[in-house]
């Protein structure tokens, strides 16, 4: 299987919603959720793994704090299908989207000054986070949605490159 990272567009909306449904059983409204994440470009960057024809995965970028030079992102949500895990898709679907977002922000004069992201306390994705972005903890907040949750900021310099183990 080669995977493919590309934009996701209006027409991904089910696919995805499925996704979100599989991997955030607390949330509700998946697809009103992710239609609306696809309608706020260049607000929300939104992009799908696609392993031949089927999408397996996606991943939201926010851009937090208005359009600056400097952009903080957030890595607001990511999902790979469950018979998909443990493959490296979510590692790959990373690290490709974010190349894709460093492009298409270059191109609007640009760069990438660091990464947040927030996840339960008890998530095993934080090693995912730390691995690929270089994400350390800096804060807890009891209680925020269903648990306590980490915040992870991860600065451009400390980003690992591709042959990072």
């Amino acid at each position: 299987m080669h995977p493919q990272v590309r934009p996701a567009t209006l027409a991904d909306t089910l696919p995805i919603a499925t996704l979100h449904r599989e991997a955030f059983t607390r949330q509700m409204g998946s697809e009103t959720w992710v239609h609306a994440t696809l309608s706020a470009a260049p607000r929300m960057l939104a992009f799908v793994l696609d392993l031949e024809g089927e999408i397996a995965g996606y991943i939201f970028w926010a851009q937090k704090s208005g359009i600056r030079p400097e952009a903080t992102l957030e890595l607001d949500q990511i999902a790979v299908a469950g018979r998909h895990r443990g493959h490296g898709f979510g590692e790959h679907l990373i690290r490709a989207s974010l190349a894709l977002v460093t492009e298409a922000l270059s191109s609007e004069g640009q760069r990438i000054k660091s990464v947040l992201v927030s996840t339960r306390a008890d998530n095993a994705a934080q090693q995912l986070y730390a691995k690929v972005l270089g994400a350390k903890v800096v804060a807890s907040i009891d209680g925020l949605y269903s648990a306590t949750e980490v915040i992870m900021l991860a600065t451009l310099n400390q980003v690992p490159d591709e042959q990072a183990d």
